[in-house]
């Protein structure tokens, strides 16, 4: 029984997934992260802004999701892997950002329907483990402060999330 029990006990250590909750500040600290991804895409350095981007994005933060996808499909401080790139921006428009959806159809309607049915399954996949509903986001069109401009934002809201790690292109040598 002892043996069994460790054997559970090793395999569930073993799994890729967590489970974390989420509270206010560590809210914050999201949005702040993702801010500061943002900042170094904007700044070319692509590198650091893939390290941030791809833990804010697969906590479900959709502009992390939608410049994930550009930075697979360009191949900036990533290899370049159109299918994930895709299937980031997929999952990235599922809350109905009107620009973000116009940009994604024109790529996707140039596919072929092969490459259309990979990039729906991979969209799935990702959907499962970093989509809004499982990640507790959600996103609306919100006036700026002092301004009339309106800015698209996605909220997370507190609670307990399961945590997956992004999939990386495997490298061909």
């Amino acid at each position: 029984m002892r043996k069994l029990i460790l054997a559970v006990v090793a395999t569930m250590l073993a799994l890729p997934v967590l489970a974390a909750h989420y509270d206010k500040q560590q809210i914050d600290d999201i949005y702040e992260n993702e801010a500061t991804g943002l900042r170094y895409y904007k700044r070319q350095d692509f590198p650091t802004a893939f390290k941030i981007l791809s833990e804010t994005a697969a906590l479900g933060m959709k502009n992390s999701q939608y410049i994930l996808g550009f930075m697979f499909i360009k191949g900036e401080g990533v290899d370049k892997n159109v299918l994930f790139g895709l299937a980031w921006m997929g999952l990235a428009t599922e809350l109905g950002n009107d620009e973000w959806l116009e940009k994604y159809d024109g790529l996707y309607s140039s596919l072929s329907d092969a490459h259309k049915s990979l990039v729906d399954a991979k969209v799935d996949e990702y959907r499962e483990q970093f989509g809004a509903s499982v990640q507790g986001i959600t996103c609306s069109n919100t006036a700026e402060v002092g301004s009339r401009a309106i800015r698209w934002k996605c909220r997370k809201g507190e609670g307990s999330y399961t945590l997956h790690e992004i999939e990386m292109p495997i490298r061909a040598e």
